[in-house]
C-alpha cells in the first residue's frame, strides 16, 4: 500500500476504537500503522506521521508500557507490533476493570448523597429536583434506560424542547418507549408531526381523555414525576427513588396503560372502505378530542370532520357518535385497548414526556 493509503486508512473506525481502551490519538495512528506494515523503524513512523522526535519517543514508549510494541536497540529503533488480538484484549480486560471500579466508587457516592441531609428530600425514596436541573435530570435517566421508558404526557411542560432527542437515539438503540398522552396535549399545534416522529421511531403510544399525573418510569428502577405546588402554575419534579412509591407508579402505569385508547391502531382484517385516514380520524375522534381540535391536527376545516364523521356514523349504520365507536370496535375498524397490539406482560419493566410539544 502506498505512504498516501497508509495514512488516508488511519482516520477510520480501528483509530476510535483504540481511543476508547485508553490509547492517546497518536498512540492509536502509530500502531495501527504498524499492524499495517509490521516491522517498521522509528524514523519511518516519524517520517509518516511527521512526529517531533520529542513527541514520537514519548508515543514509542507509551505503546511499550502498554504492551503494544517490543522496541529493540538498534539505531533508528525496530518497532514490532503485539497481536491486536492478545495484546489488546489485555488491554480491554484492564479497562473493564477500571470501569468497574469506577462504578462502585460511583454507587457510593449516590448513596452518600442520597443520605446528606438536605431539606428537599424525604428520606431515601424521594428528592425535589432544583427547577435548573430538571432538563438535564430528564435526559440523564432516558439515556441510562436498558429495556424500557414509560411514561404519562400532559400539559403545562417543563421542559422546553422540540424533539427529544434522547427517546430517538434509544429508540434507534432497541429501548422500548411506551407513551400515554392526555388528550389537551395533543390538540396543541405541532404536537401531531412530533407524536408521528416517535411513532415512526418505533414508540408505542396511547391516548387518555386525561392522564392522572406526568411521568416518566425508567426499567421500573428510578422515576421523575412532576407536581403542582397548590393551585399556582409551579411545578416540582421529583425524583423517585426505588421504593413503594415507584412501585405503586409502576401499577398506575400500567392500569392506565390498559385502559387507553392506540394513538395509532391498526384496522384488525382489511376492510377496504375504510382508509388509513378515517382510521386516524377515528382515533381522534374516540380520544375525546373537539371536532376543532381534529380539524388542527388534521389541518382541514371544522365541516370537513364533521361531515366525514357524518359519513362513518352512515357506513357503520350507527346514530350517533357513542354508537360509531361502538360500531368501530365491532366491525373491526380499529384495535382496542385490550387487542394484542403492544406489550405481554412478561416482558414488561417500566415512563412522561416532561417536554413541550
Amino acid at each position: 500500500m502506498s505512504e498516501m493509503g497508509l495514512l488516508g486508512s488511519l482516520r477510520g473506525e480501528s483509530t476510535q476504537m483504540l481511543e476508547t481502551l485508553g490509547l492517546s490519538t497518536t498512540e492509536s495512528q502509530v500502531y495501527e500503522l504498524l499492524v499495517r506494515t509490521g516491522r517498521t523503524d522509528a524514523d519511518r513512523i516519524r517520517h509518516l506521521l511527521r512526529l517531533g522526535a520529542g513527541h514520537a519517543a514519548e508515543t514509542i514508549c507509551g505503546l511499550v508500557e502498554k504492551g503494544l510494541v517490543t522496541a529493540t536497540d538498534d539505531r533508528p529503533a525496530q518497532l514490532i507490533p503485539s497481536p491486536p488480538d492478545i495484546a489488546g484484549e489485555v488491554l480491554l480486560l484492564a479497562r473493564m476493570t477500571e470501569l468497574t471500579k469506577a462504578r462502585g466508587a460511583l454507587d457510593r457516592l449516590a448513596d452518600e448523597y442520597r443520605s446528606a441531609p438536605r431539606p428537599d428530600i424525604s428520606g431515601d425514596m424521594a428528592e425535589v429536583v432544583p427547577d435548573e436541573e430538571v432538563a438535564l435530570r430528564y435526559q440523564q435517566i432516558q439515556a441510562r434506560a436498558r429495556r424500557e421508558v414509560v411514561r404519562f404526557d400532559a400539559p403545562p411542560y417543563v421542559v422546553s424542547e422540540t424533539v427529544n432527542e434522547v427517546e430517538i437515539e434509544q429508540l434507534a438503540a432497541g429501548v422500548r418507549f411506551r407513551t400515554v398522552y392526555d388528550r389537551l396535549g395533543l390538540e396543541a399545534d405541532g404536537s401531531r408531526e412530533e407524536v408521528l416522529q416517535y411513532a415512526e421511531a418505533g414508540e408505542q403510544g396511547r391516548v387518555l381523555n386525561h392522564v392522572p399525573v406526568k411521568m416518566v418510569i425508567v426499567d421500573g428502577s428510578t422515576a421523575l414525576l412532576a407536581m403542582r405546588s397548590g393551585e399556582s402554575c409551579t411545578q416540582r419534579v421529583v425524583h423517585i427513588h426505588p421504593g413503594p412509591l415507584l412501585e405503586a407508579l409502576v401499577a398506575l402505569f400500567e392500569l392506565v396503560w390498559e385502559s387507553a385508547l392506540p394513538l395509532h391502531p391498526m384496522a384488525v382484517q382489511p376492510r377496504s372502505e375504510l382508509t388509513d385516514d378515517d382510521i386516524e380520524l377515528l382515533t381522534l375522534l374516540l380520544s375525546g378530542l373537539t371536532d376543532t381540535g381534529i380539524a388542527r391536527q388534521l389541518r382541514m376545516g371544522r365541516r370537513t370532520v364533521q361531515r366525514r364523521v357524518r359519513d362513518l356514523m352512515d357506513r357503520a349504520a350507527a346514530t350517533s357518535r357513542i354508537q360509531l365507536g361502538w360500531q368501530a370496535s365491532r366491525l373491526g375498524w380499529i384495535a382496542g385497548p385490550g387487542d394484542p397490539m403492544g406489550t405481554t406482560p412478561e416482558d414488561r419493566s417500566p415512563g412522561c414526556r416532561l417536554t413541550e410539544a
